[in-house]
């Protein structure tokens, strides 16, 4: 069951940030998109870290009483915070790759931050565990707004950008397991490689790619039948992977559709 607090906090969280993309969507200057972006990756990675802060000046502990999640990208949402930081930090946001790097953080910090929003109750009396929900909540902003200010264009297609990095998250997750591993320490369960959540110990992290994409199948089907002309949907045309993949021959194409 959901406390009251918790309800109030998905409410009203949900209600600020929606308001905040709204009036952020007029801001057509490429310079103050990108700076948008920035603010709200640093200030997800700020909440993340700001434990060590405030345990330093209440004990003297700082980085000693640091979360390992706050030391390595144990979690799906720790690795989409660096991954959103990234690519607010990157250069050239028209390039190729961008837009599938771009994608991939993009579905993956929703995932991420509304699973944790929705499942973890934010104690809002307790800064060690409210400063979670509000990291979480600059991490939803971040990458929903990677969609508002054009950095990602929704469609069936970006199943396959984000398919390849969750590629990445069994690389990354199986070097921390090495790395706890040689330095003596038990298993953190980064990625959930060696068994789902404590609530859900037989949810394996197979289970969690299979529903994440069809989850976003299913919601850019939907999104594209209501947002685009029949001739213009996935199993219509292909001009999608051009956008990722765009060639010279691709390119003359768009052109004489134009």
């Amino acid at each position: 069951m959901y406390s009251t607090e918790h309800i109030l906090y998905i409410v009203i969280s949900l209600i600020i940030i929606s308001l905040i993309l709204f009036g952020a969507h007029y801001i057509k200057n490429k310079t103050w998109k990108n700076v948008f972006l920035l603010f709200w990756a640093f200030a997800c990675f700020f909440f993340h870290i700001s434990t060590m802060y405030v345990s330093f000046f209440q004990n003297g502990t700082g980085i000693g009483n640091a979360y390992d999640n706050q030391l390595f990208p144990i979690y799906f949402c720790n690795y989409m915070m660096y991954l959103l930081v990234l690519a607010s930090l990157w250069s050239n946001k028209e390039s190729k790759f961008y837009k599938i790097f771009a994608t991939f953080v993009a579905y993956g910090s929703v995932f991420g931050a509304l699973i944790t929003l929705f499942v973890t109750p934010p104690q809002i009396s307790d800064w060690y565990e409210f400063q979670s929900a509000l990291s979480h909540s600059c991490l939803l902003t971040g990458s929903l707004w990677l969609f508002v200010g054009g950095y990602v264009k929704i469609g069936v297609f970006n199943i396959i950008p984000y398919a390849m990095g969750l590629l990445s998250c069994g690389v990354v997750g199986g070097l921390v397991e090495l790395i706890f591993y040689l330095g003596g320490r038990p298993s953190p369960n980064a990625m959930y490689l060696v068994h789902g959540p404590v609530e859900l110990p037989e949810f394996k992290w197979w289970m969690f790619v299979i529903c994440m994409l069809a989850i976003i199948f299913v919601f850019t089907v939907i999104w594209e039948f209501f947002t685009r002309k029949k001739e213009d949907r996935w199993y219509n045309t292909h001009k999608d992977l051009y956008w990722y993949f765009p060639n010279k021959k691709n390119n003359a194409k768009q052109n004489i559709e134009k």
